[in-house]
């Protein structure tokens, strides 16, 4: 994807921005929000920033072994937000690795006791 490829996909995304999501209610309503699970216009969004994202993170082969710091708080901060497959691909992560690794937190209570 080219540079005006990606700065016509971020013009749509703050065109959105400015003409829905700025006079929602949704949208700043916690992690109760319904903004990214069941919103047409936050799928849209999401698809328009997915394309961004695959551009920016190639694939590569998934890492194993041992959890960083960063990977546990960014799995922690983003489990109720994105679904297992996102978190997995963003992580570089197997789905069943962030599936055990997301019990494995909430046993020990979350990422505050982590580390």
């Amino acid at each position: 994807m080219n540079r005006k490829e990606k700065q016509r996909i971020r013009l749509q995304i703050i065109h959105i921005l400015n003409t829905h999501c700025s006079k929602c209610g949704e949208r700043n309503d916690s992690s109760t929000s319904l903004c990214l699970t069941a919103c047409p216009i936050g799928e849209q969004m999401q698809r328009l920033s997915s394309m961004l994202e695959r551009d920016a993170f190639p694939v590569r082969e998934t890492r194993k072994g041992k959890w960083t710091v960063e990977e546990e708080f960014y799995l922690w901060n983003h489990r109720d937000v994105l679904t297992v497959e996102k978190l997995a691909a963003r992580l570089n992560r197997e789905q069943e690795a962030v599936v055990a690794k997301l019990q494995q937190l909430a046993k020990k209570g979350g990422i505050s006791q982590v580390g």
